[in-house]
């Protein structure tokens, strides 16, 4: 039995909703080499961490799972969490999120869903019945809605990020699986 699973981050918005611009922000690096040494991000401390990035422009979910199964499978003796964007569409095409989803529930990770509600580009704010059925699919792991309004405004991308920044540390210290 597992009393300390690695975590698994997983940064969830709809697409073009500033995903991949808040990872660049946590690690302060641009880009992202999942079958390297792990990475450490200056906010976090030590932890060391794999982060499986894929762009929302040319990405289907079949592709982006295999991404995120290899890299787990290619770090599986490795100490190191993880972290990967995913886009919360339900539209049971390329780019649907629910076999991700299913595979995250079966895979014994500690997995923490972070819900970027409101987009940094424009004013799209993820509907409720989009959270609804992202609850419905979440069999194990830990939703965590951050509804702060961010659009446009730097000041309050930055106060997202610490926010983002400061429940990673929480999730990281504890022991055994985190749940709120």
């Amino acid at each position: 039995m597992n009393f300390n699973p690695k975590k698994l981050f997983v940064i969830v918005g709809y697409p073009h909703i500033g995903k991949t611009k808040t990872l660049q922000q946590i690690f302060l690096r641009r880009l992202f080499f999942p079958f390297k040494q792990p990475i450490h991000a200056p906010s976090l401390g030590d932890a060391p961490f794999i982060v499986v990035n894929n762009s929302d422009t040319n990405h289907r979910s079949d592709d982006q799972l295999a991404r995120i199964r290899s890299a787990l499978h290619f770090h599986t003796e490795t100490d190191t969490s993880f972290l990967i964007p995913a886009s919360l569409v339900f539209d049971d095409g390329i780019r649907d999120i629910k076999e991700i989803l299913a595979y995250l529930n079966r895979s014994g990770l500690d997995v923490h869903y972070l819900v970027l509600r409101n987009s940094w580009f424009d004013k799209r704010i993820i509907s409720d019945g989009d959270l609804l059925l992202l609850e419905q699919h979440v069999d194990r792991g830990t939703i965590h809605i951050l509804d702060r309004l961010v659009t446009q405004s730097k000041l309050r991308f930055d106060e997202r990020v610490k926010e983002i920044e400061a429940l990673m540390r929480t999730v990281l210290e504890s022991r055994v699986r985190y749940c709120e």
